[in-house]
């Protein structure tokens, strides 16, 4: 526990950078895009995609991609601001909404819608 708590005071403070002036503006949380285009499993297009077909939130699918990433639910959890427990609870309601059961699974359908809406080839 000591750990995380050095872990949190050895940060550095969030900054948010405006587009217009490119001036940081100081005690403010920095903003990050919903999709991030460095994901390597699927286009940055086909989460977008993914996201509309499958009815999944801005949040489930930042939490999907933590997934993909074979990332704890620590690490996405401070990865995306929020609390662990909220992590889980979104993974089981994803668990819920996509009817599976495991992370494997959840990472299965994924990609199975995916290759859905790929234009059939010959």
């Amino acid at each position: 526990m000591r750990h995380l708590a050095h872990f949190a005071a050895s940060r550095s403070p969030a900054v948010l950078r405006t587009q217009t002036t490119d001036r940081v503006a100081e005690n403010s949380a920095q903003l990050k895009p919903i999709l991030r285009r460095d994901r390597s499993i699927l286009p940055y297009d086909a989460w977008k995609v993914i996201a509309k077909s499958l009815r999944i939130s801005d949040r489930e699918l930042q939490i999907i991609q933590g997934i993909f990433d074979d990332r704890k639910e620590f690490a996405i959890a401070d990865e995306l601001k929020i609390s662990m427990h909220t992590v889980h609870t979104h993974l089981e309601r994803l668990y819920r909404k996509l009817g599976v059961s495991s992370r494997v699974a959840l990472v299965l359908y994924i990609l199975s819608e995916y290759l859905s809406l790929l234009p059939p080839t010959l």
